[in-house]
């Protein structure tokens, strides 16, 4: 038996006779939120469900860049002023309507955390230095030590109860501290194993909830009697802020730093959406902790009967009371970057274990996450992306979520589905969010240091720029087609730009065309060229509203271009099989043939032929193979209308020889008859010996009394 192994080294073309080429319609059409998120926005956001719309109007108010590294905490007073508390030089600023000034400087560096005293004055959590410190700030801004939390490097944050105690998450000793409301006198409530607590906020049952470091833990502890238990175990180190709705559904956010990374990984909108239920109620603000200092106040509810000191002594999961009492706690959460809570980490600290302990796999796709963990303790995944999430705040049934590393703030909203990027801001980190009543918010943030109003409504004007769309020759344009609802105030227009040079930035490319109006099909004005942009123009006089658009198409006409086959390999079944991209159809042969199958074709006997080809206008394609013996010029076809380029052929039915195999791809399953195209491929010479030697005896001469030679 002669080795078999063929490679393909010749290459022939072949088009079928045609008056003229043939041209074809094509058509990119974007419509999920990937395709729209790859492109340049400007006051522009795509949703998970890929609406294209308006981003939030975002005014700066304050830049702290010459005297702040991060703006850590922000808190609303009483009287409408929002306060907000940086670092590394321990800078409070004062916001009054449009109008931002230094309020007080404290000595410690730091400011982490700021909550408002029953008696109005201002608390400041501070850290970094020998001992953390919780500074009161008069309204003149006069500067006093309200209390020193014992051996706390870290005050990460305050919040206040019913009776105007002060409760302090401190680090790095993960300890939490209860103040009386004076000041005077300070304990430690729960003592946990996470060597820092960093965040906090009072449920509708009056439990304290808190988030950790390092195992990404949620505990609840009993104000009354300090009994912590860990309600979740997140797969993220770091529990980085909680937020409590209406219905006493608790959020926790993750900020594990190795999982923010530029770029993204965007899924698919999900199809369909969520059936309302039919008892739900609309979304109300919460009745619970609002942002440090909000000016409307409550109080937490004493959880003193024995029968709730039984309950979470045993770490039985309470359910949300709905009448709170008059007055509920004020909280301020950790407002806190990346590089803070990093620096702060330590290591050799025990999990914790608790019973009964929620726990949810992170995604695969990686990222950070908000888990919604409900009034039974079931835990639910409502938002995940690859963002490090520093802080946020709960209204009307939408999470807001202020994140890092590219400085994008998120509406979330589990009832619906949804999530949408409603603002992105020029400094890297959002590291602090407040929800005013109006609906506005205030965000404040690192790399660079600002603090920003974002509006209600809508920004005035936004546009999307979409990446070079390559049709890979030059074309015609055909129409621009989309879905778009446009309500009255609002305006959408596109213009599309042309170009055969991939780089946008070439000065080689076309003029922008004029704005063609969003409300009705277009003809495309460019000139023809293998490249295409377009760009979508958004405007709104009523900042209420906003156009949005779903589905955008743009049709091209292009020449019909031939299929190619790049490789053609001819090989032994028993080889082929050996190699771990082989076919399954290749090793269930083997297989079935070396497993004794009566049944099963003899492998050795049978050549695999397989081939590469492809079709620039993505015509799907159908082949033909053929055989002839070397020296011959009649092809002699053996499979015909393969839609697999691959097929296996019974050396058995030739005799020995040497052979070329010739494969044909066209695509006429994808074009008018008579336009047609195709591709030729021929192969090595394959041998094919099916022989076996023979022995022929031609003469026998004797060799003595007993020795004979043979000659044959």
């Amino acid at each position: 038996m002669h080795p078999v192994r063929a490679k393909c080294v010749v290459l022939t073309a072949a088009l079928v006779a045609a008056p003229a080429w043939a041209v074809k319609p094509a058509a990119w059409t974007h419509e999920q939120p990937k395709d729209f998120l790859a492109g340049e926005a400007k006051n522009v956001v795509i949703s998970s469900q890929g609406e294209v719309m308006l981003s939030r109007d975002a005014k700066l108010l304050l830049d702290a860049d010459k005297e702040a590294g991060t703006v850590n905490a922000l808190a609303q007073a009483e009287d409408g002023n929002i306060y907000a508390a940086t670092g590394p030089n321990g800078h409070i600023y004062r916001v009054s309507g449009e109008q931002a000034t230094k309020f007080a400087t404290l000595p410690d560096g730091n400011v982490f955390s700021l909550v408002f005293a029953k008696d109005g004055r201002l608390l400041a959590g501070t850290g970094g230095g020998e001992k953390a410190r919780i500074h009161a700030i008069a309204p003149d801004g006069k500067v006093s030590v309200f209390s020193e939390p014992k051996d706390a490097k870290y005050v990460w944050s305050l919040a206040r109860g019913a009776k105007g105690e002060i409760y302090a998450a401190t680090g790095t000793e993960g300890q939490l501290f209860v103040i009386d409301a004076d000041g005077k006198n300070a304990k430690v409530l729960a003592d946990l194993k996470p060597k820092n607590l960093l965040c906090m906020a009072f449920g509708n049952d009056g439990m304290i909830y808190v988030g950790t470091d390092e195992d990404g833990l949620v505990y609840r502890i009993n104000p009354t009697t300090g009994k912590p238990y860990v309600m979740y175990d997140a797969g993220e180190a770091e529990i980085s802020a909680l937020a409590i709705d209406a219905e006493g559904n608790l959020y926790a956010a993750t900020a594990a730093a190795d999982q923010a990374r530029p770029g993204r990984t965007v899924a698919d909108k999900p199809g369909g959406k969520p059936e309302p239920a039919k008892d739900a109620k609309e979304g109300t603000k919460p009745s619970t902790a609002q942002p440090a200092g909000d000016k409307k106040e409550g109080a937490a509810k004493d959880s003193d009967s024995e029968k709730d000191k039984d309950k979470t002594e045993a770490g039985e999961a309470e359910p949300a009371k709905k009448e709170p009492k008059d007055e509920k706690p004020a909280a301020g959460g950790p407002k806190l970057s990346i590089a803070q809570i990093l620096a702060t980490r330590g290591a050799g600290a025990t999990r914790p274990t608790a019973q009964g302990a929620a726990s949810v796999t992170t995604a695969p796709g990686g990222g950070n996450a908000i888990y919604r963990i409900d009034v039974f303790g079931f835990v639910t995944e409502v938002f995940r992306e690859p963002v490090v999430i520093l802080d946020l705040a709960e209204a009307d049934g939408t999470l807001y979520a202020a994140t890092g590393n590219e400085g994008r703030i998120y509406a979330v909203t589990p009832r619906e589905d949804r999530k949408a990027m409603i603002v992105k801001l020029d400094s890297a980190q959002v590291t602090s969010l407040l929800h005013l009543d109006d609906g506005q918010l205030v965000t404040g943030s690192a790399n660079a240091p600002k603090i920003t109003r974002i509006s209600k409504g809508y920004a005035p004007k936004g546009t999307l720029t979409s990446k070079a769309l390559d049709a890979g020759q030059i074309v015609k344009w055909g129409r621009i087609k989309w879905d778009a609802g446009v309500p009255t105030g609002t305006h959408l227009t596109v213009a599309t730009r042309t170009g055969n040079v991939s780089d946008e930035e070439s000065d080689a490319w076309d003029e922008w065309s004029p704005e063609m109006d969003a409300t009705m099909s277009q003809q495309i004005a460019s000139p023809g060229a293998r490249f295409l942009q377009y760009r979508l123009t958004f405007e709104a006089t009523d900042t209420t509203k906003t156009a949005r658009l779903t589905r955008l198409n743009v049709a091209r006409i292009e020449e019909n271009r031939p299929p190619l086959i790049s490789s053609l390999d001819v090989l032994s079944v028993v080889e082929e099989a050996k190699k771990p991209t082989s076919s399954p159809k290749v090793k269930q042969m083997a297989g079935a043939a070396t497993y004794g199958d009566p049944d099963a074709p003899v492998p050795q006997y049978h050549y695999v032929v397989k081939w590469t080809a492809e079709d620039p206008n993505q015509d799907s394609l159908m082949y033909e193979v053929f055989y002839r013996q070397a020296g011959q010029a009649r092809w002699i076809r053996i499979a015909k209308e393969l839609k697999e380029p691959l097929h296996i052929w019974d050396g058995r039915t030739v005799p020995d020889a040497r052979y070329e195999l010739r494969v044909v791809a066209d695509d006429r399953a994808a074009n008018p008859p008579g336009t047609e195209l195709q591709d030729a491929r021929i192969s090595d010479p394959v041998i094919i010996d099916n022989t076996p030697p023979q022995v022929r005896v031609l003469r026998v001469e004797k060799l003595g009394k007993t020795g004979v030679r043979l000659h044959a």
